[in-house]
């Protein structure tokens, strides 16, 4: 198999491709379903630039611009699906489908092609690179025509963004070279989509350069110069306490999911464990998720969770496979850390067992309440009044050891929307996140530990395999939010297994896995664009 060298201590001047002549016009076919595509295809740009100097690049979404219906309301009704992942999941399975696969593949021929073709001309790139499932049969034989009406190749490439698990549409087999991030993708790209092995390039996924950079400054996370540059970081980012335990919460850009219920939960078992910390929320755009965080009256937060804690008896809900055994059902409250993740997933699907959509909360009392009750699951859970509260529960100050010995001390820092995510990474010791790729492997890179708490099925539930079978991180679902909170303080009080979780993360990180996709990429397209040269010239 063809495989880039991840080793990258090369210094940039030394990597400057002898084929060049010129910066490259590269094209990239993407569209806004998610933040992966773009992310992936301006982490390669940004590389194209720095590797290529004088390299231009454009972005086009040829489904939402040349495509016919259904597929040119991709973006809108991803928005819509992503957020409801019963209908995603029916979505996805259809779609994931030899028969639509090669329905899709004929209908998008037919009535797109010419107009992909004409779309792709008017750009007159050097090279055509989809970050995209959707954009790949039909580029594939567009760009194949545009060679032949030119006399001269345009290349294609296909860097799949996804990680642990993908979709059939991303398997077009006439690209010249195919990049996958992970072996179970490679594995599909050439069960499902045939694609030989030669063409394959497992790279890892693109991730932005600012992560290779502080991987190199990090170095070994848990060596004393490491955590000396991780108390470095937290220094410049203004950090209210730079030599505690940090854990960052994230929900993606728009500040989604149940990060409030998870932070509720963090504080409350933080505190009652005697663990002094530091969680940091990124809120992404949802500036009210942020100023409630700032406002949140933690006493009354932490009264309420114990005394709801007490009256059930509740000391750990962590269920490992270990205990559960192949055969047993796994809830949805409870944490995946071991083996047997896949068969877990699929009984969890089954069962409608999600965190979003149409999925319960197991409450305190024995009954259900959906996750789109506005109420924290402490209300759902038993409508503990308040003289119960105070009768049962020690209140505990939320920066303070002063109203009982053995308590934790306990920041809560809400953020906004931020570009230097990997500065916050990097003074984190855990990351609690949705199952998106991009987030996985820049975790990963930066040997962060990662606690998973949701994913799309069909489309990311491959991601917790990934991660869970690698050694480096768990999955506990947000539907219940104490589960995670236990499983995190459970790391942060075992050094050993807090370790093994960061050495497992950096053995699968790729932190330079966006030049090296570029720079193979580049130097196939100027072996290209000189052959083609020669050929002209001699004609």
């Amino acid at each position: 198999m063809a495989q880039i060298c991840v080793e990258d201590t090369v210094k940039m001047d030394e990597l400057l491709s002898s084929k060049q002549t010129r910066g490259l016009k590269i094209l990239f076919l993407s569209s806004d379903t998610g933040g992966g595509h773009r992310a992936s295809a301006e982490s390669l740009a940004k590389q194209f630039q720095l590797l290529f100097p004088g390299s231009t690049y454009d972005l086009l979404d040829i489904v939402e611009k040349d495509g016919v219906p259904p597929y040119n309301s991709l973006v809108k009704g991803y928005k819509h699906l992503s957020a409801h992942p019963s209908q995603w999941k029916l979505v996805y399975n259809v779609s994931n489908s030899r028969a639509f696969e090669m329905l899709a593949d004929a209908h998008l021929k037919l009535m797109c092609e010419k107009a992909v073709r004409k779309s792709i001309k008017s750009y007159d790139p050097d090279v055509v690179i989809s970050v995209h499932p959707l954009m790949t049969n039909v580029p594939v034989l567009s760009c194949s025509k545009i060679t032949k009406e030119l006399g001269k190749k345009l290349p294609m490439f296909t860097v799949v963004t996804d990680l642990g698990s993908a979709h059939c549409l991303w398997f077009a087999n006439g690209v010249d070279k195919m990049f996958v991030g992970s072996e179970q993708v490679k594995q599909l790209a050439m069960s499902r989509g045939k694609v030989p092995e030669e063409k394959i390039v497992l790279a890892g996924l693109p991730i932005r350069h600012d992560f290779a950079v502080q991987s190199e400054n990090l170095g070994d996370r848990m060596s004393p110069e490491g955590k000396a540059y991780q108390q470095t970081v937290r220094q410049q980012l203004e950090l209210p306490v730079i030599d505690k335990p940090t854990i960052l919460v994230m929900g993606g850009g728009e500040g989604v999911g149940s990060l409030s219920h998870i932070v509720d939960a963090m504080y409350v078992e933080l505190v009652s464990q005697g663990i002094d910390a530091l969680i940091v929320v990124i809120c992404g755009r949802n500036e009210k998720l942020r100023k409630e965080f700032a406002e949140r009256d933690w006493k009354h937060v932490l009264n309420r969770w114990q005394a709801a804690k007490q009256r059930m008896g509740l000391t750990n809900r962590f269920l490992s496979m270990d205990v559960c055994g192949p055969q047993s059902v796994i809830p949805s409250p409870g944490c995946i850390e071991t083996s047997g993740v896949t068969g877990s997933i699929r009984r969890m699907l089954s069962q409608g067992s999600l965190s979003m959509g149409g999925t319960y909360l197991t409450s305190l009392n024995g009954d259900k309440a959906t996750t789109d009750d506005k109420r924290d699951p402490v209300e759902v859970s038993g409508d503990v009044s308040e003289s119960q509260t105070e009768e049962e529960a020690v209140p505990v100050d939320v920066n303070s050891k002063n109203d009982t010995e053995n308590a934790g001390s306990v920041h809560v820092l809400g953020v906004g929307f931020v570009s230097n995510i990997a500065e916050y990474m990097v003074a984190a010791d855990i990351l609690v996140s949705k199952a998106g790729p991009g987030t996985i492997s820049e975790a990963a890179a930066l040997s962060l530990p990662i606690m998973l708490t949701s994913f799309l099925p069909g489309q990311e539930e491959g991601n917790v395999e990934y991660v869970v079978e690698g050694g480096f991180g768990a999955y506990c679902s947000d539907s219940d939010p104490m589960a995670i909170a236990e499983e995190v303080c459970m790391w942060l009080t075992d050094p050993t297994k807090l370790e093994q979780l960061s050495r497992s993360a950096k053995i699968k990180g790729v932190p330079y896995a966006a030049r090296n996709i570029a720079q193979a990429i580049g130097d196939m397209t100027f072996d290209f664009l000189n052959e083609s040269q020669k050929v002209n010239n001699s004609s």
